[in-house]
């Protein structure tokens, strides 16, 4: 029986009205996986769990930047756009599927909001880490890679690229101090960390784009295949 994966949505301003979507990349790679998308747009915190009663697993997107009063910082002057609704809403969806050991998985932004869901902080642009930052926001096309990665074994990412991994990058915030119960699993060549998972709950969340590079690299999609199968 196909899997039911809830994927949270991205929201823009227009004309005075939030729109909400979601790109088609994110739900190629899970009906591509054998699950079954299920979009979950922004509820009262009160219904978030009707809306868990409907997954197997929970796939939190990429999109704007976390608002840093979240992980108890003031906004500094390289921050992004940020979205304090739906950082509340990410969050209290993450905890409590997590209550409901229900696996998820993040993507990009999707690492961020997991690693402040469960304690962590965010360096708010990567000029603000203390060492020489690469380029982590590629002038490649999005289904090209532009830089590596370092994996440790025993790590979700393991069985699919080794010890080693070609991966995009769209980002311009990392993780600075890691949650509760998280641990790094792989590492960009300037120690920005590029993946991690939970030591005892099914949460898995990686900083780049896979759905970007499934159509040209198989190994990108068995990211998602290994989710989903986890459902």
């Amino acid at each position: 029986m196909k899997k039911r994966i809830g994927i949270t949505c991205s929201e823009e301003l227009q004309n005075d009205k939030y729109i909400h979507f979601i790109k088609q990349d994110y739900l190629q790679a899970i009906i591509a996986a054998q699950g079954i998308p299920v979009l979950l747009p922004p509820v009262p915190i009160e219904d978030i769990e009707m809306q868990l009663d409907m997954i197997d697993g929970l796939m939190i997107i990429g999109g704007c930047d976390v608002n840093p009063l979240l992980y108890h910082e003031n906004p500094l002057p390289l921050l992004g756009e940020t979205d304090y609704p739906r950082d509340l809403y990410e969050i209290a969806l993450i905890k409590k599927a997590t209550q409901k050991n229900i696996p998820i998985f993040g993507v990009c932004r999707g690492l961020q909001v997991i690693n402040v869901a469960f304690g962590g902080t965010l360096y708010q642009d990567l000029s603000y880490a203390p060492q020489k930052i690469l380029l982590h926001s590629q002038k490649e096309r999005r289904e090209c890679a532009s830089h590596t990665i370092n994996i440790q074994e025993n790590s979700f990412l393991y069985p699919i690229f080794q010890d080693r991994g070609y991966v995009n990058s769209f980002h311009h915030q990392a993780i600075d101090h890691l949650g509760k119960g998280l641990k790094a699993v792989a590492y960009s060549e300037d120690q920005m960390i590029e993946a991690i998972e939970h030591i005892s709950l099914p949460i898995t969340a990686v900083q780049f784009h896979p759905e970007d590079m499934c159509k040209t690299d198989q190994k990108m999609q068995e990211i998602f295949n290994q989710f989903v199968a986890k459902c």
